[in-house]
């Protein structure tokens, strides 16, 4: 019986074969997409913290500059302080929360400080490869 269907078996391993091959070649590239994705996302926060940053210096340099006291201003400081950690906080756990938990293997870090730790190694990493 193996003699009279051997090109049919033959057929149907090559099928299953090339299913299963493509299916982790394909399953690699969303992968390496869904990192790239999150490098992006990084670098966006990044770049939105560093501006909300520098709004903040501008305004308390205004601030100063005007007739606001210096305990007031010591208290909008602490206050912005606390606003400002509690966005990132917000920022990172929705970030974690919304992120498709088949890819979640992705994912290095827990908090704001271990996103930027991230987002620092890629852009060390991105100089490396240019300069190589």
């Amino acid at each position: 019986m193996y003699e009279q269907h051997k090109e049919l078996i033959w057929f149907v391993i090559g099928v299953f074969t090339y299913r299963a091959l493509t299916a982790v070649l394909v399953y690699g590239h969303l992968a390496n997409f869904v990192e790239k994705i999150n490098h992006q996302c990084l670098t966006v926060l990044g770049i939105a913290a560093a501006d909300l940053s520098l709004a903040r210096e501008m305004k308390y340099k205004h601030l100063h500059k005007s007739s606001v006291s210096e305990s007031d201003l010591a208290e909008l400081q602490e206050l912005d302080e606390r606003v400002f950690a509690n966005w990132k906080a917000s920022v990172i756990g929705n970030f974690l929360m919304h992120f498709p938990k088949n890819y979640r293997f992705v994912i290095k870090y827990e908090d704001w400080d271990g996103a930027m730790k991230e987002l620092d190694r890629v852009y060390k990493k991105d100089i490396k490869r240019r300069r190589a």
